[in-house]
């Protein structure tokens, strides 16, 4: 995990400080690591497992702002509250640190502040290209730019080149990240199996067979 985390640049001892500060939580399948509008005074590195972010709007609908995976850096918050809630997909190990503590551990590493500058920059290019994929995007366009997204994500935890991979959420999860409905996710994966584009291994798992062929339906070409 430290190699894919902001952490990567610490030194043994400056890790072990850091571990001496937090405690290590792990969580059920959707079990809550914390709700939206709860006071924000921890924050949290995914040690293991993948949960997801999620916002509930006014009319008790849930939109799914994206999803976090080993490595990555929870509960940064310009307010007191958190505006999203986070959820266990599967069986998660979370590292928790008192918000507080933290940051005063940061100001006296300040190759951390670099760090986090870089989290916040992913933070936006990854809204930024949510935005566009909302408003621009047909669903086969949705679905094929989310896999390539998750297989880079999934190829930079692992340090090397993959076929498989991992979909802890399931496709009602998909489906409110890409403002699609379920049944229109699940229509465009048989697509895609059919046209040999993947091949679903089992409802958590495909192998991607041809991701050339994946790229360009995702940019809006003809595979």
């Amino acid at each position: 995990m430290r190699r894919v985390s902001l952490f990567y640049a610490l030194q043994c001892g400056d890790l072990s400080e850091l571990r001496a500060l937090g405690k290590v939580r792990e969580l059920k399948a959707d079990e809550p690591l914390f709700h939206q509008g709860d006071e924000a005074n921890l924050v949290y590195t995914v040690a293991a497992g993948s949960l997801r972010l999620y916002r509930l709007l006014f009319d008790g609908r849930r939109q799914i702002t994206g999803f976090a995976l080993p490595g990555e850096f929870l509960g940064i918050s310009i307010d007191d509250s958190h505006d999203v809630t986070a959820e266990a997909l599967e069986p998660s190990r979370i590292w928790c640190f008192p918000r507080a503590r933290f940051d005063d551990f940061v100001a006296g590493n300040p190759i951390l502040k670099d760090s986090l500058l870089e989290v916040a920059r992913q933070e936006l290019a990854a809204a930024q290209q949510q935005f566009i994929v909302l408003g621009r995007k047909t669903a086969m366009e949705r679905v094929a730019s989310f896999l390539l997204y998750l297989h880079a994500r999934f190829e930079r935890i692992t340090g090397h080149p993959m076929d498989h991979v991992a979909l802890p959420m399931s496709r009602a999860d998909i489906a409110d990240y890409l403002g699609l409905t379920k049944e229109t996710v699940s229509r465009v994966f048989g697509q895609l199996r059919n046209s040999r584009i993947m091949r679903l291994e089992t409802l958590t798992c495909i192998q991607v067979l041809d991701r050339h062929a994946l790229k360009a339906l995702a940019d809006g070409e003809d595979a």
